[in-house]
Formats: structure tokens, sequence, C-alpha cells
């Protein structure tokens, strides 16, 4: 895919997301609506930011891709996913023993894990930064 096409692409479904989001508070779904288009809004300026910062580095003769963050980036999303099995694992350890007592919106624990997942990417990012 071309770097056009591609940013074209990524611009299309902002503009999708953002149409949805305004499309849920006008029907009546405030909350959905807002949040989804805060969201947007911010992933669009962060997005916007860091294409600035990578112009202005190559504007300068310097090498935005640094080989060093790829490998520190590999090694967290590694660890992150041996991580994430031995957190599942206990999940449906904790789960068979706990059983049908415990009552949980499927949704919600989805968010939940993934949030779970995230946070341990940025502390394995900001430790092995830090290491090597």
């Amino acid at each position: 895919m071309s770097n056009k096409l591609g940013t074209k692409l990524s611009w299309g479904i902002v503009l999708v997301l953002l149409a949805l989001g305004i499309t849920q508070i006008y029907v009546g779904n405030t909350g959905l609506g807002t949040g989804l288009t805060a969201g947007v809004l911010g992933a669009s300026a962060g997005r916007y930011i860091k294409g600035q910062k990578i112009k202005k580095l190559q504007a300068q003769g310097l090498n935005p891709y640094d080989e060093r963050a790829y490998y520190i980036a590999g090694k967290s999303a590694y660890a992150t996913l041996s991580a994430a099995v031995v957190i599942s694992a206990l999940f449906v350890l904790i789960g068979s023993i706990v059983g049908p007592q415990l009552t949980v919106n499927l949704y919600n624990f989805l968010g939940i894990c993934l949030a779970i997942m995230i946070f341990i990417y940025i502390g394995f990012y900001y430790y092995y930064n830090r290491v090597m």
C-alpha cells in the first residue's frame, strides 16, 4: 500500500468514526457518542503532532525511525504476549474456582483485559528502554 493511499484510508476511517460519534449523540446515546468523538479527535491530534515531528526531524536530516526503538518495541511486545498468556491462564483458573457465582458483563471484561494488556506493554516498553 502506498503512503498516500494509507493516509487517505486512515483519514477516511477517522471521518467515518467521527460521523458515527456525532450520529450517536444525535440519536441520544450521548455517552458512546461523546466518548467516540473525543477519542477520534484525540487520536487524530496525536497522529498529526507525530507526523509534524517526523517531518521536522527529516527536514533536519535525522532518521526518525530509530532501530533501537523498533528493537525495544519488539521485545516489549513479546514480553507482553508472554505475560498475557500467564495472566489469561490465571483468569481461567480463578474463573473455574469462583464459577457461576460471579456474573460479569463480557464486554466490560474484554475492555478491562485490553486496558491491562496496554498497561503491561507500556510498562515493559519503559523497562526495556531504561535497561537497554
